[in-house]
């Protein structure tokens, strides 16, 4: 018998199929070099085309520090994310699991933009951890039919927190598999 999950879900950071610690960690150093940047960039604007560079800046210092706080805040963000699944992966319990079924929602990405088509992914997921179990992670705007070319992946369980992972990709010219749609 199937019984609900009491675990807390862990998506990927990146918010897709295909995880990789290298991916992660090229967006969190892309997060914090573009914080960088930008505090360099307008800061040396203030300093090289005022006659009182120096002056200016430290009135404006605002423009720098609001372009770099959301880049370095995402920085850490990504920083977070990426020791939290680290640490599962590497201590945590390791099973097999298999995507059962999915579901489209509609997510509100772009500003201003409502879309009315559902948008986003969600995979449900069933794996065996003292019986079996289901969860449902977040993998983006791609159907699984076009991405996956298995429905099995690897979950990796750590007290109360699951990670899923090892999403089987496919290839050009692989077969297409289909998965259940629940609305």
């Amino acid at each position: 018998m199937k019984r609900p999950t009491k675990y807390t879900v862990i998506n990927n950071p990146l918010d897709d199929y295909d995880f990789s610690f290298r991916r992660c960690h090229a967006a969190e150093i892309g997060a914090y070099f573009f914080a960088t940047v930008f505090l360099i960039l307008i800061s040396a604007l203030f300093v090289c085309t005022e006659k009182d560079g120096w002056t200016v800046l430290s009135k404006n210092l605002h423009y720098p520090i609001g372009f770099f706080v959301p880049f370095f805040l995402m920085g850490l963000s990504m920083t977070y994310r990426i020791k939290r699944v680290k640490k599962i992966i590497e201590n945590g319990k390791k099973t097999e699991g298999e995507v059962i079924s999915y579901r489209r929602i509609r997510v509100n990405v772009r500003s201003g933009g409502i879309s009315s088509k559902p948008n986003h992914t969600l995979l449900n997921i069933r794996f065996r951890d003292k019986g079996e179990r289901e969860c449902t992670i977040s993998v983006g705007r791609k159907f699984p039919e076009k991405v996956l070319a298995s429905p099995y992946c690897t979950v990796y369980i750590l007290d109360d927190k699951v990670f899923v992972t090892g999403f089987i990709l496919r290839k050009k010219g692989d077969p297409k598999i289909s998965f259940e749609l629940k609305e």
